[in-house]
């Protein structure tokens, strides 16, 4: 861009905003650190990653055995693009005139700086959204009302994840089954069947309404009361660290809430608010990185349009450009991206919803 749009905006500005704003930590890059691909074709390789393999204790002289090659599987998909523009109108353009002349330029710089960090934030929603509902789902489906203004899949993407891995519970977890329901015993359950197959968890995560269903069941009361006496936490008012004392006093994996909120915008510009890690679903993980963020090329950065200022943080590309008749600008957040998630199978996913079912 040959000249800047406003006084102090300019590539330069662009990038010294960029390098210095530190955005709200988010979840997904924690399980799914960003990979650089050179393709927009992926393929995941599920289950070569297993447990160390006992040598054998053979005689000298003797030929070393040979061992079998573990099967695994290929998820191969496509990286989407994600995508996100923010425009300042004729009308803006003309107010912001005013309101530099009677405040000062900062007053409309703020402004512009503003739609850099709405358009950015986006795409992180985005990437956020997709890594949350793989996780407590093992698939995503984009929809009508999830993705209202992209594109739509008529399947679902899925992840892979074993029959075997999905379970359910014994009686269906809810406010009214709070006498019978029994989360410390379905959690035993996975940790039985996970043991089976030679797999240990670090963490469960789960949905903060699932938190208030376990924390209100009377198995959870009558263990917590047993372990809690004499200390001074008091049940009625249970908190994640009580759950967490209660499940390592029992050796099961610690609980992590998956507590977020991002807008999801329809066609009319109306938003609502969802957690994309989808109650009545617990996720029982070996470790909190699960596998990456695969991002590809972005063609914006390999033809880059004439007169236009653009930055890179992350693996999102921040662009902005001038237009004419009417006169506009345009920030726009973009980043090629979708989660592989090569040790879905030494994950399991426990269903709350049905005692022999798996649903999503």
């Amino acid at each position: 861009m040959k000249t800047p749009i406003i006084a102090g905006f300019s590539q330069a500005g662009l990038e010294s905003y960029l390098n210095a704003r530190q955005y709200e930590a988010l979840y997904w890059p924690t399980l799914f650190p960003v990979k650089p691909v050179n393709s927009l074709d992926a393929k995941t390789i599920i289950g070569d990653m297993g447990n160390r393999v006992a040598a054998f204790v053979i005689s000298y002289d003797a030929k070393a055995p040979e061992a079998s090659r573990k099967a695994i599987r290929t998820q191969y998909f496509d990286i989407p693009k994600i995508a996100l523009t923010r425009t300042k109108s004729e009308k803006e353009i003309l107010e912001h005139a005013i309101t530099r002349a009677l405040r000062g330029n900062d007053a409309v710089l703020e402004d512009y700086f503003n739609d850099i960090d709405f358009v950015y934030d986006a795409a992180q929603a985005r990437m956020e959204w997709l890594a949350l509902q793989a996780i407590s789902q093992a698939q995503i489906t984009l929809s009508t009302a999830n993705n209202p203004l992209g594109i739509i899949n008529e399947t679902a993407v899925d992840f892979g994840m074993p029959t075997a891995n999905k379970q359910t519970v014994a009686v269906v977890w809810s406010t009214a089954n709070a006498a019978t329901m029994t989360p410390i015993a379905d959690f035993k359950k996975v940790i039985k069947a996970a043991r089976s197959k030679g797999i240990a968890f670090s963490k469960m995560l789960l949905h903060p309404d699932d938190f208030d269903l376990i924390i209100a069941s009377t198995e959870f009361i009558t263990y917590a009361k047993s372990l809690l006496v004499g200390q001074s936490a008091g049940l009625g008012v249970e908190t994640l660290g009580v759950l967490n004392t209660v499940l390592r006093s029992l050796r099961l994996p610690e609980a992590s809430l998956i507590d977020t909120s991002i807008d999801i915008e329809n066609a009319s510009g109306v938003r609502t608010a969802v957690n994309p890690f989808k109650a009545g679903h617990v996720v029982f993980v070996p470790t909190t990185t699960l596998g990456s963020m695969y991002s590809g090329p972005i063609a914006e950065e390999i033809e880059k349009p004439e007169n236009v200022m653009q930055m890179k943080k992350g693996n999102v590309l921040i662009s902005i450009q001038k237009e004419w008749n009417p006169v506009k600008v345009i920030t726009k957040g973009e980043s090629n991206s979708f989660p592989s998630w090569p040790t879905i199978d030494k994950c399991f996913n426990l269903y709350t919803g049905h005692t022999s079912t798996w649903a999503v």
